[in-house]
């Protein structure tokens, strides 16, 4: 999504899903190369993004409720997301940065 244009005191919500490198006092260095400078933590929202999901973990993508199932037949593994109707959603059909974790059972 391109960034529109902004100007000096228009009011924003930046998120970027990131991976931490680095944390100190005022900063944060997150991959792929983003720096974050802040004056007091109260400036920043951060949320921590659990991972991997868990089988039985419930999380919702903000539009519905899906539940983390696992199947193992024949030595293999295949893991995906089950809906509350029961339709199975697949990995690469959700943004994982959506997810919020709901319950963990483990």
């Amino acid at each position: 999504m391109p960034i529109p244009h902004l100007s000096a005191g228009d009011q924003v919500r930046v998120t970027v899903c990131a991976t931490v490198v680095r944390s100190a006092p005022g900063q944060l260095e997150l991959t792929p190369r983003t720096y974050i400078e802040f004056e007091s933590e109260g400036d920043l929202e951060v949320e921590f993004i659990p991972g991997p999901f868990h089988r039985g973990d419930v999380v919702t993508d903000g539009s519905r409720t899906l539940m983390r199932t696992v199947v193992i037949r024949g030595g293999r593994t295949n893991a995906f997301w089950t809906a509350p109707d029961g339709a199975v959603v697949r990995d690469d059909e959700v943004r994982p940065e959506a997810l919020r974790l709901l319950l963990r059972t483990v």
